[in-house]
């Protein structure tokens, strides 16, 4: 994959983070913070438990940090897929914000 198409893949997959983020905030009624700097977005939850979210340029991959673990995700066929468990980016995103709210 050529590194500008990365990037594409890369912020379009972060808008909809951001846009996801604000429906969970809303569903759950909720105070989550999002701060986006370049290639990482961090997301802080009401008890101070944070999500990260990056870019890997040299490996082609999107890193995400929970407090519980970390995730490596590939883009395969326009999905980012977790290299080790073969789960979708937005199945484990939507699992790890919700632990998180009910946390």
């Amino acid at each position: 994959m050529e590194i500008k198409v990365f990037h594409q893949l890369a912020d379009t997959l972060f808008d909809e983070i951001e846009r996801d983020i604000d429906n969970f905030a809303e569903q759950f009624d909720t105070d989550i913070d999002f701060e986006s700097h370049g290639n990482v977005i961090t997301i802080t939850f009401e008890n101070n438990n944070k999500i990260i979210i990056n870019t890997q340029e040299p490996l082609l991959q999107i890193w995400m940090a929970t407090p519980q673990q970390g995730y490596h995700f590939e883009n395969k066929e326009g999905n980012w897929i977790c290299n080790r468990s073969g789960i979708p980016f937005k199945q484990l995103f939507s699992q790890s914000v919700i632990n998180q709210i009910k946390d």
